[in-house]
């Protein structure tokens, strides 16, 4: 395992010196557990750490922040910290045992040794640990046979109640099977059946669910997870009466292509949240209105609310690109729409005229901007100052319609506009 420890990063071999030597001059044991292990016998980039001790975490990552003058977090009620080391983080947690009242709830914690903290790990794979102590550091502790299941490629739980304590696991389970194509063995998915059999995910807080689902999504190719979800588990635990067919699988593979598309062909806009394009894609056959409760219970954020429900809402105000209209009027359907609604548009609808009225927004409409503003009109001796928007709006709408391109162009154009709405203004008074 030191042949790992000596391939990390640069910042992080020097890290781990660090704490090796704080760790011993307090008379503490450390070690790095769980996912960094495994992704460290993966050959896989690191990028935070998480460390276990045997001693008082919170004491020796304060210790660790004030030698390196790093921020850090502590949580006493779970004996752990976080430490912000550049562009790295690093947990600290006092090596505990954990006792579970009933089924989804948070357990309660015990301080414990490393054994025990890593038989309430959840899979195997992440019930790995290094030393980074001086008689031993380096040295790989496997009690549970991590180390054979990630070389025949399974996940397995550490016991039979595993998915009851913590029935998240259920869904953490799908997620590592699809990221390193695993399989479930065979006790491991007798037991994930028998707690879906007693609807175990209900006993889970909302929030939770959430933050395992968002994970899930943000996965390469979510839609291998999202089927894989569907075989094991189902969607109940969103709602009752959610059900996929092959129809939205096939939007989701649709949607893989068009952001695919979006990446290669539009370099010049934002970077996605793809996630929330597939979330769009699960509830999409749920009426709006209870997409948004579902919304409201799982207490997803603003944002990521409106992008969801706004994917269901103009499924069929969208369809009015598909006639022939002038640029400005696409624009003012789709400007108003997160670019994730919009590409969920796009992949859900095959219709040729809606999908170029799209393109044609990203490539033309979207990143318009007025070249003439309010002090333009102040400077012309437009007034009243009152009638500046309604100007600047219509001088928008003809730049698009008309392919303004420079400054000039516009002010020829705004003078028309502006000597036209104030004579039907003095018209009217």
């Amino acid at each position: 395992m030191n042949a790992q420890l000596q391939n990390l990063h640069g910042d992080f071999k020097v890290i781990l010196a660090q704490l090796s030597a704080l760790a011993q001059s307090r008379g503490f044991r450390i070690y790095i557990v769980g996912g960094v292990v495994r992704d460290l016998l993966l050959r896989k980039n690191i990028f935070d750490l998480d460390c276990v001790v045997e001693g008082d975490a919170i004491a020796l990552a304060t210790s660790f922040a004030h030698d390196v003058r790093k921020e850090f977090k502590k949580h006493h009620a779970f004996g752990t910290a976080t430490v912000y080391y550049d562009r790295h983080t690093i947990d600290f947690a006092t090596a505990r045992r954990e006792t579970y009242s009933s089924w989804g709830v948070l357990p309660r914690v015990f301080p414990a040794n490393l054994e025990e903290d890593l038989l309430r790990r959840d899979f195997t794979i992440n019930a790995m640990a290094i030393s980074l102590n001086k008689n031993d550091y380096g040295t790989l502790i496997d009690y549970y046979g991590g180390l054979a299941d990630l070389r025949k490629g399974v996940i397995r739980v550490l016991h039979d109640k595993s998915f009851l304590d913590d029935p998240t696991r259920l869904l953490r389970a799908v997620r590592f099977c699809k990221r390193f194509s695993f399989a479930i063995e065979k006790n491991t998915a007798l037991w994930a059946h028998e707690a879906v059999r007693k609807d175990a995910l209900s006993f889970v807080h909302p929030h939770r669910l959430r933050d395992e689902l968002i994970l899930i999504l943000k996965e390469p190719s979510p839609a291998g997870c999202i089927r894989k979800i569907d075989r094991l588990i189902g969607f109940s635990f969103i709602d009752k009466t959610l059900t996929l067919g092959e129809g939205d699988y096939r939007i989701m593979r649709r949607l893989a292509h068009t952001i695919d598309f979006y990446k290669k062909s539009f370099t010049h806009c934002r970077k996605l949240d793809e996630w929330v394009m597939y979330f769009a894609a699960v509830l999409h056959t749920l009426p709006i209105k209870r997409i948004k409760e579902v919304l409201r219970v799982f207490d997803f954020r603003k944002g990521d609310r409106v992008r969801v429900f706004s994917a269901k809402e103009y499924i069929f105000k969208v369809t009015r690109l598909a006639k022939p209209l002038k640029p400005h009027s696409v624009y003012r359907i789709l400007n108003e729409l997160s670019f994730e609604t919009i590409l969920f548009l796009y992949a859900y609808h095959t219709d040729a005229r809606i999908r170029a009225s799209i393109e044609y927004f990203f490539n033309t409409l979207a990143h318009v901007r007025l070249k003439v503003k309010g002090d333009d009109l102040q400077r012309l001796g437009v007034k009243p100052q009152t009638l500046y928007g309604t100007i600047l709006k219509k001088l928008f709408d003809t730049t698009l319609d008309m392919h303004l391109s420079t400054k000039e162009e516009e002010m020829r154009r705004v003078r028309l506009i502006a000597k036209k709405i104030q004579s039907k203004r003095v018209r009217h008074t």
